[in-house]
């Protein structure tokens, strides 16, 4: 399985690039790297984050999996994190057009 995490600077928002990335991202772990499964999060708050995240997920046939609590720390503080993840069948039937 990988998982993508990708941080942009304020000034690069809102730009589609973070759809972008996950996109690049997911296609080199099924077509080069073979994995079956790819997770995608975001931290509990972060709505941009959920927006760009749920878009994204929905084009490429993922599915929401959960609330990990406590999962990851960020600036000193444990966030709780919600898990998307893809596979690569889902990812290939949605793709094919």
């Amino acid at each position: 399985m990988a998982r993508i995490g990708f941080i942009l600077g304020r000034p690069y928002w809102g730009r589609g690039y973070a759809g972008e990335c996950a996109d690049a991202l997911t296609a080199v772990a099924f077509d080069h790297l073979d994995l079956e499964v790819v997770a995608i999060d975001h931290a509990e708050g972060n709505e941009r984050s959920k927006r760009t995240i749920e878009s994204f997920v929905d084009e490429v046939g993922g599915s929401y999996d959960g609330l990990l609590r406590n999962w990851l720390a960020i600036d000193g503080d444990v966030a709780d994190h919600h898990r998307y993840t893809i596979g690569k069948e889902e990812y290939r039937r949605a793709t094919e057009s």
